[in-house]
């Protein structure tokens, strides 16, 4: 298994790197996971490490791997993890379009759940699924320090998406209710992300 890389977390950096990515959500009406998320927060090792404040567990957020490949085809966008209390997030990018989450169609008055977040959720479950048969590994302990180590799920998907309120209320109600073998999954969009790192960066750091 690849190493997760230990890094301590710099706010000045980071609210520079949150400035950047405040800049680039105002550039584009669609970013694009491959063109644009990736290598975006691949460069700003702060930011990615900040993510992690979703998941109160996660206390010092000191290790993470951007595109980790936990077996095979099984590649995590992102990982970021607290080395003293063996907690990791897993997070998973998809695009960020209004239509991510949900797709609208003329014939529907309800809309259909949109393929690039099914296809986020399950890559998650398979994650899950890969990490618990390598547990008992030498590999897994090295990795994550423990054979106890837990893990949590997120997907970044969406942008400018104005869901109405009977939309968000699905999401809500489907993630809060969606644990995979105990480990809770959760999802928010890049607009969420950039007002919730910008809150963490305030009353965190001071910054």
């Amino acid at each position: 298994m690849k190493r997760l890389q230990p890094h301590v977390l710099d706010p000045a950096r980071c609210r520079k790197e949150w400035n950047e990515y405040s800049a680039l959500l105002a550039s584009k009406s669609v970013l694009s996971e491959r063109r644009d998320i990736l290598p975006f927060f691949k460069d700003r090792q702060n930011l990615s490490l900040l993510i992690c404040s979703y998941f109160p567990r996660i206390k010092t957020p000191d290790l993470f791997a951007h595109e980790y490949q936990i077996d095979g085809d099984f590649v995590a966008d992102l990982v970021v993890g607290d080395s003293s209390v063996q907690h990791y997030l897993l997070i998973e990018f998809e695009n960020g379009a209004p239509d991510s989450i949900f797709k609208k169609r003329a014939s529907k008055a309800t809309p259909d759940w949109a393929s690039r977040f099914e296809g986020a959720h399950s890559q998650l479950i398979d994650w899950l699924w890969k990490l618990e048969d390598k547990r008992s590994t030498g590999d897994f302990l090295n990795t994550f320090g423990s054979r106890q180590a837990s893990f949590q799920g997120l997907i970044i998907v969406g942008k400018d998406m104005q869901l109405l309120p009977q939309e968000k209320a699905r999401l809500k109600w489907r993630m809060n209710r969606t644990m995979i073998d105990s480990n809770a999954i959760a999802c928010v969009s890049f607009n969420e992300l950039s007002d919730d790192l910008d809150h963490w960066l305030k009353a965190f750091y001071n910054v």
